[in-house]
């Protein structure tokens, strides 16, 4: 009699595979948090260092903005209109010049500041580091804006008073030829003379421009129509309408002796315009310099 065969029976095993699985993944994840702190805080360092690089151009420019400002609201202004003009143009070119320098420092400072923000959920290392950073230059943001807006009104207004100066220089010149009888020399003069000061009364309207520069470029305006109307009626022997047109210019007199008053108030009036402007700039600059 054979004996039966019996099926194997099958052994189970404790395989370690599942825990050495298990084992691998924690360790990669291990190995990516490490990888990502790593990363995280390299990104961060770039970042304040840039942010750092902008502030501190920001801040090396303030000498210059400070000196921009104060040439114009200081100034101390030449009684002749040569002089005056001078001034002017010296004084437009520096503001210029200054408001390209803040802008830029503008855009290097926003482009720090947008990169700082954007990022933030790439960067948990280093927290306080990238926000202590972002009120840095939200800080010089500030204060750049205000710098901006003072030079940008000190800009409007040198770009009434150039043509206004110029105009008041032509007609000087105008009324040198009436002296010396050249009448036909005059005339001849009275279109350039009367486009500069009506660029300048064109200019007037701005918000920042003081009402007194829109004043005195009517006055010259007026001035000027009323003499060469004068001059006509004398070349066409007109003697009433040349004693109108002198009434005219009389009664103008008056009107400038009144607008020389107001023109007294008008640098103070500029400085309490600015002055807010100028404290916030370096409000602003002074709490980026801080770390």
């Amino acid at each position: 009699m054979q004996a039966e065969s019996v099926a194997p029976t099958s052994v189970r095993r404790r395989s370690p595979s599942g825990l050495l699985v298990a084992v691998v993944a924690i360790v990669f994840l291990v190995m990516l948090a490490i990888a990502y702190a790593v990363e995280s805080a390299r990104t961060v360092d770039a970042q304040v260092r840039q942010a750092d690089q902008a502030l501190k151009l920001t801040v090396a420019h303030r000498d210059t903005v400070d000196k921009a400002i104060k040439d114009y609201v200081l100034a101390n202004v030449p009684g002749d209109p040569a002089g005056f003009k001078a001034l002017v143009d010296k004084d437009l070119s520096e503001v210029e010049t200054t408001l390209r320098t803040v802008r830029s420092d503008q855009a290097s400072v926003k482009a720090a500041d947008d990169n700082l923000g954007s990022a933030a959920f790439l960067t948990l290392t280093k927290r306080d580091e990238r926000v202590a950073e972002l009120k840095r230059t939200e800080a010089a943001r500030s204060g750049l804006a205000n710098a901006e807006q003072a030079l940008v009104d000190m800009r409007d207004q040198l770009l009434v008073l150039r043509p206004l100066a110029q105009g008041v220089i032509e007609m000087r010149g105008l009324l040198a030829k009436v002296q010396a009888n050249d009448l036909n020399g005059a005339l001849a003069a009275f279109a350039s003379a009367r486009q500069q000061v009506q660029a300048a009364l064109d200019r007037s309207h701005q918000a920042d421009i003081p009402a007194e520069y829109g004043t005195l470029a009517g006055l010259l305006k007026s001035s000027l129509d009323a003499l060469q109307q004068e001059i006509i009626a004398i070349q066409a022997n007109n003697a009433s309408a040349a004693q109108q047109a002198q009434s005219q210019l009389q009664a103008l007199s008056s009107q400038y002796d009144a607008l020389q008053v107001r023109f007294d108030s008008v640098d103070a009036s500029n400085r309490l315009m600015f002055q807010p402007l100028i404290d916030s700039y370096h409000k602003g600059l002074q709490a980026a310099t801080v770390v």
